[in-house]
């Protein structure tokens, strides 16, 4: 019995005297180095094992991008927080001594076995806040492309396309860069339509047609005056349906519309924006001559002077209307001009095999010395 007490005694004295001398060993090692980086310690796949802390820091700053840079243009960053927050994180790792033997050497074994994880590279509200003042100044809305008839042919104006900073995928691509001093952004290009491309097709005439008026009925020649300016200048998108009606509005006095003859059933009488079926009369048979496909239309209770019978198209806001579909594969652009006594209407687009090119404008006079305005 009582030489089992003495082994048990003489093993703890052995096991005592063991862990002092590598609480010993530990302590001299931790004292002599106590200001290093432990064994191990990796951050950003850069092993700063034994480095001082200042060494650590001049490496490990190295591998933070500085930078953003878009179109040869380098946006300098703020770094001022994420430093800190590096700075912080290796002075956790870099304890210093207390002067107390014991407690040294258990912080120096438990920092040999333990290492937190690396800190962010970047501190996101820092360096994000930063991307999105950056983009303010990169991004472009783009402008549209358009196209219009003028001194005798279509003429095209080209557009641009716009410019999109992608502020969460330049953050990411930020996050994973390596040592780049400056990181480019990731930017997306905005589609602006209708395209130059698109309009670049919009070029042959499809159709034109002409119709004649007296020119000395003021409200009328007003009222067709104002419905042409509505309609000019439209594009219409391949597949797009058109509303004569929509595109032109209501006919009231407070739009500039006077008072002016109209038929009402098989009557003559007086009404707001009378003498604007002249205008869908004359787009109807521009329309017809693209070979459009029409949707909607009417004839008048009684005959015009100003095309064939039963070649008109009346409307009327909000009961009658004159609709057709862009039928064709390209942007439809409707040209619609007045004189003083002439309304001319044009359709242009991409020609083909059922939408042919025009060869000859054609029109439907009063009399025949209304072709002396020829309109041009």
């Amino acid at each position: 019995m009582l030489r089992r007490k003495t082994w048990g005694l003489l093993f703890a004295i052995l096991l005592g005297q063991l862990l002092i001398s590598i609480l010993a060993g530990a302590s001299v090692t931790y004292g002599a180095g106590y200001a290093k980086a432990p064994d191990g310690l990796v951050i950003w796949g850069k092993d700063i094992s034994g480095m001082v802390q200042e060494e650590a820091y001049e490496v490990l700053i190295e591998e933070i991008p500085k930078a953003v840079i878009h179109d040869q243009t380098i946006y300098p960053l703020v770094l001022t927080q994420t430093y800190q927050n590096l700075h912080d994180y290796l002075t956790s790792q870099f304890t210093i001594s207390t002067g107390n033997f014991i407690t040294d050497s258990l912080e120096y074994l438990r920092r040999m076995s333990f290492s937190s994880p690396s800190p962010q590279k970047l501190y996101d509200e820092e360096i994000v806040s930063q991307l999105k003042t950056i983009a303010q100044s990169i991004d472009q809305e783009g402008k549209a492309s358009r196209v219009y008839y003028g001194d005798g042919s279509v003429v095209l104006d080209r557009g641009s396309a716009g410019v999109l900073v992608n502020v969460e995928r330049s953050w990411e691509q930020l996050l994973q860069s390596d040592g780049l001093e400056a990181v480019p952004l990731i930017t997306e290009v905005i589609e602006i339509h209708p395209t130059t491309a698109e309009l670049a097709k919009v070029k042959s005439p499809l159709g034109d047609y002409t119709t004649y008026f007296d020119p000395y009925f003021y409200e009328r020649v007003n009222n067709v005056q104002l419905a042409a300016e509505a309609i000019n200048g439209l594009l219409l998108p391949p597949g797009e349906e058109f509303s004569f009606n929509d595109v032109v509005g209501k006919r009231d006095p407070e739009r500039g519309y006077l008072p002016a003859y109209v038929f009402l059933g098989n009557q003559v009488g007086i009404d707001d924006g009378g003498g604007i079926c002249q205008d869908s009369t004359t787009l109807y048979q521009a329309v017809k001559q693209a070979n459009l496909q029409i949707l909607e239309r009417h004839t008048h209770s009684l005959p015009v002077s100003y095309v064939p019978l039963q070649e008109d198209a009346t409307v009327a806001y909000g009961v009658l209307d004159f609709r057709f579909r862009n039928s064709t594969q390209s942007y439809l652009l409707i040209s619609a001009t007045t004189g003083k006594n002439w309304i001319r209407v044009r359709v242009f687009g991409q020609s083909d095999s059922r939408h042919p090119l025009l060869q000859e404008p054609d029109g439907y006079p009063v009399k025949p010395e209304d072709w002396l305005s020829d309109p041009k």
